[in-house]
């Protein structure tokens, strides 16, 4: 039976104790929480990227976002693009979007796909929908709808730093990968290379392993080949 109000997410210390033992100071008078807690967000961060280069969709998030139509220009949102600086703006854990749909603001249909396009967008005029959208310059490029739209973006996202001990590690059974990275780190700042090398080994091979749970059941998925010749068809509105 699952425990009541237990989670899966390891806390940071159980990886800060493990590097601690892997670097002979299990007591912690020499690697104490305050020093090896930079390592441990470097090593985090490290793994996060691992994940994300390797499709790991642990690391996704989804967010629905109202752009309410601007009354001098008509157009939702204006200017037209989801930025850091604009109102609404882009959720502050976002590293880079993957997916839009798109709706009219309070109607009963459902969310349509929106299509991602490279290179400029195109001089077009705007229509009840906003239909297609660019990720440049760290932000989301639009046309511009002539009705109040709700956006559905779906990102890939940044975890927010491990601060104290009982920080929950958001990526579960990290805390091997985490452990050694750490231990890397800690060791090659006090010049024991050879240690580094090898708890640096010991991390990567982790690592591997972690990914590979994660990617073993897309695997068992059956997927069907596109035929040759293929090519989606896009039609602007």
């Amino acid at each position: 039976m699952p425990v009541i109000g237990s989670s899966a997410y390891a806390q940071a210390e159980d990886a800060l104790n493990l590097a601690r033992s892997l670097v002979n100071d299990a007591s912690g008078v020499v690697f104490t929480d305050t020093v090896l807690m930079p390592f441990l967000n470097s090593a985090y961060r490290g793994l996060q990227r691992e994940l994300a280069e390797n499709g790991v969709t642990v690391l996704m998030a989804q967010i629905d976002i109202s752009l309410p139509l601007d009354p001098v220009s008509g157009l939702a949102p204006n200017p037209p693009q989801i930025s850091d600086v604009t109102s609404p703006q882009l959720p502050v854990d976002l590293l880079a979007p993957h997916a839009l749909w798109e709706m009219a603001t309070n109607s009963t249909d459902i969310f349509i796909p929106m299509e991602k396009i490279t290179g400029g967008m195109p001089n077009l005029q705007a229509s009840p929908y906003l239909r297609i959208w660019e990720w440049r310059e760290d932000r989301v490029n639009l046309i511009g709808a002539t009705q109040p739209i709700t956006v559905r973006l779906r990102y890939e996202k940044a975890l927010p730093l491990l601060v104290l001990g009982t920080d929950p590690v958001q990526i579960r059974s990290a805390t091997d990968p985490l452990a050694y990275a750490t231990a890397a780190m800690a060791a090659r700042s006090r010049g024991a290379r050879a240690l580094a090398a090898d708890m640096q080994t010991a991390a990567q091979m982790a690592v591997e392993k972690l990914i590979e749970r994660y990617v073993r059941p897309e695997q068992a998925k059956a997927r069907r080949r596109r035929p040759y010749g293929y090519r989606r068809r896009i039609i602007y509105l």
